[in-house]
């Protein structure tokens, strides 16, 4: 009996000496940031498809926003496009558009030429904002949903010269009537590179003010145009009457006039337990660069990815 509780209590001095011996720990691994197409699966499938859309406006199917409320609407893609520069003395010049100022004045696109870099260019309006003749025909109420611009130099590759800007803005950076130089409106645009031999692309995501309807025969209020989101290009030194091409692209959602025999579809609307700002927070990043449109630009409908 004694020679087998020695042995037992040498058994458990061993397990003793094991258990208070430090434990081997595995290799770290290291954190990786999850990027916006596993950040987007938290999303559910409304509120992934208008991140879809606000990405890529051009090409992805239509979706209603995850805006705050209970309004819905009729969703429509508009697009329209215009040369700047092609003044035989204008080297500059900038574009403002704020989307959802929709209105008669046209205060939503404002434009302004100069003959250089820190020359006045005075802000003027722009008729031809995408399907602003068509809502003001056939919508009692519009909205924004997403937008984008593109811009594309339309010289010869010899002589491509000068520099160009694009950022997301307010629409309170640039105020119709008041004269501003490019010089000036760089130092407030996030992107800034030489000219491209491409077309560059910068989409547009709302601010909580773009999330209310409002009446596209009734001119939009200075003070409510101001703290709406915007789209801003500028550029200088560029060979004199060589136009660059701006492309801009609009999803709206509207409610039809009265009149016109369509039911006002209030019920047409986005059901999704994320907010707007879930939405913003994953397509921030994602959104926030120029990019470079392909060389054959189309209009089909992609299988699109965050």
């Amino acid at each position: 009996m004694a020679r087998t509780r020695a042995k037992t209590s040498k058994r458990g001095a061993r397990k003793s000496a094991a258990a208070s011996r430090p434990k081997a720990r595995a290799p770290a691994v290291p954190m990786r940031p999850k990027g916006p197409a596993k950040v987007a699966q938290r999303l559910d499938a409304a509120a992934r498809a208008y991140a879809q859309l606000i990405a890529h406006p051009c090409t992805a199917p239509l979706a209603h926003p995850i805006y705050s409320g209970s309004e819905g609407g009729i969703l429509v893609r508009a697009e329209s496009s215009f040369n700047m520069n092609g003044s035989t003395s204008a080297t500059s010049g900038f574009v403002h558009w704020t989307p959802g100022a929709l209105g008669p004045t046209n205060i939503e696109l404002l434009y302004g030429e100069s003959s250089g870099a820190t020359s006045p260019a005075t802000a003027a309006t722009l008729g031809n904002a995408p399907g602003l003749s068509f809502v003001q025909s056939n919508a009692s109420s519009v909205r924004v949903v997403a937008a984008c611009m593109q811009v594309t130099y339309t010289g010869s590759e010899l002589n491509r010269s000068g520099v160009w800007m694009l950022g997301r803005t307010q629409g309170g950076l640039i105020d119709n009537g008041v004269s501003f130089t490019p010089a000036n409106i760089e130092q407030s645009l996030e992107h800034f590179s030489r000219v491209s031999d491409g077309t560059c692309e910068l989409v547009w995501v709302p601010s909580d003010m773009d999330q209310a309807f409002g009446d596209p025969n009734v001119t939009t209020p200075q003070v409510e145009k101001d703290r709406k989101a915007a789209l801003t290009l500028a550029y200088y030194n560029l060979p004199t009457a060589t136009p660059v091409r701006v492309r801009l692209v609009a999803i709206y959602e509207y409610q039809p006039k009265t009149g016109q025999g369509i039911v006002t579809p209030s019920d047409s609307r986005a059901r999704s337990a994320f907010s707007l700002d879930d939405v913003l927070n994953v397509v921030q990043r994602a959104t926030n660069i120029v990019r470079r449109v392909g060389a054959a630009y189309h209009r089909s409908t992609l299988a699109l990815g965050m």
